[in-house]
């Protein structure tokens, strides 16, 4: 197998098997080639394991896969948007890996070797920089990168794009108290997304205008959102947070959507690397009520304190309804239960398995 037709397999690879079996493929391709053909495998050999959650993995091949291009660059300027593509997989991954100083410096170096060159490169990297600022509270950088970015998606006439800028630049305006901006965007948003049939891209849109609805507005919204069929998790969390406010306010029992929302909001943060909601303050709700669900909240926070934080100070209760369900799954069982709470919990004691925790 060449480089070409090794990539066009990973274009065409159906599963995760697939792909596992062009990984082992990949690193005994690429120890036969050199220059561009070798960086071509190493390039999408990154993008195997990057798709296969094995981010050193990827990493090492990014890295090898730049350091041919730059080699390449130095007598060749044709190669430079290989090395800008190498650096963007970078920045993709460190951020995804929540290492958010590294993801800038190769998001940046990239922009520098574009220079003033406007392309499809350098819209897709400002659009990650600038989603990664959102995402950090770094209201300048990001109003900058993405202003930037819909610029050029306006005149490249990409309503999906422009919708998703839209979007993420409404967020950075609502977090700046600049909500009349931040609405007039997001309506703007949700124009551009349903003349495409972006339902992914609708979704977010209309749980970030949540907050700006009368009730009735909002009971339609509501529906909507939940008649979408498989939404990512990270917005799942936000919609049973919003859910869980609006119950507060209303006077309601709030404690089964700060729960729903904690375990989507953890189970974003361990699959994606990211935090879509602060699924502690969520648990914290949860122990600060009179609700049933108080004691398996009190237990889910110390888990998570002590297994993925990293804290000893916290002691955990395993003949407690979670603990019994870890120690379950621990012991080759299963949990008989379905539910959100059921499926966070098995997902933390496989981790628990994998890891050869013992308790």
């Amino acid at each position: 197998m060449n480089a070409d037709e090794f990539v066009e397999a990973f274009n065409n690879a159906k599963d995760l098997t697939e792909l596992e079996l062009l990984a082992e493929l990949g690193k005994s391709i690429s120890d036969d080639l050199e220059g561009h053909e070798k960086g071509k495998v190493l390039g999408t050999l990154g993008n195997i394991y990057y798709a296969l959650h094995r981010l050193k993995e990827a990493e090492e091949a990014y890295l090898e896969a730049l350091n041919v291009y730059l080699k390449l660059s130095e007598e060749d300027e044709g190669f430079l948007p290989y090395v800008v593509g190498c650096l963007y997989n970078l920045g993709n991954l460190y951020q995804v890996s929540r290492k958010f100083a590294e993801a800038e410096k190769a998001y940046t170096d990239a922009l520098k070797v574009l220079g003033d060159v406007r392309n499809d490169q350098r819209l897709a990297i400002l659009t990650a920089l600038g989603t990664m600022y959102a995402k950090l509270d770094m209201k300048e950088h990001a109003e900058r990168c993405l202003v930037e970015a819909f610029e050029m998606a306006k005149v490249k006439g990409d309503a999906r794009l422009l919708g998703t800028l839209l979007n993420n630049l409404a967020v950075v305006y609502q977090r700046g108290g600049r909500k009349r901006e931040a609405a007039m965007l997001l309506k703007m948003a949700l124009d551009a997304l349903e003349r495409v049939g972006e339902d992914l891209g609708i979704a977010a849109v209309l749980q970030n205008l949540l907050p700006y609805l009368d009730e009735d507005e909002l009971r339609r919204v509501m529906e909507r959102l939940e008649s979408f069929g498989e939404l990512p998790i990270d917005l799942k969390a936000k919609i049973a947070y919003f859910k869980a406010r609006r119950a507060e306010e209303k006077g309601e029992d709030s404690a089964k959507h700060y729960m729903e929302a904690a375990c989507l909001g953890f189970m974003a943060y361990r699959n994606f690397g990211f935090q879509s909601i602060n699924f502690m303050h969520c648990l914290d709700k949860v122990i600060e009520s009179d609700s049933e669900l108080r004691e398996d909240a009190v237990v889910l926070k110390k888990v998570i304190l002590k297994y993925y934080y990293g804290s000893q100070k916290v002691e955990i209760d395993f003949d407690s309804r979670v603990g019994r369900m870890i120690k379950a799954v621990l012991e080759g069982d299963d949990i008989y239960e379905d539910g959100i709470l059921e499926d966070t919990v098995r997902l933390i004691a496989e981790d628990l398995l994998k890891a050869g925790t013992k308790v």
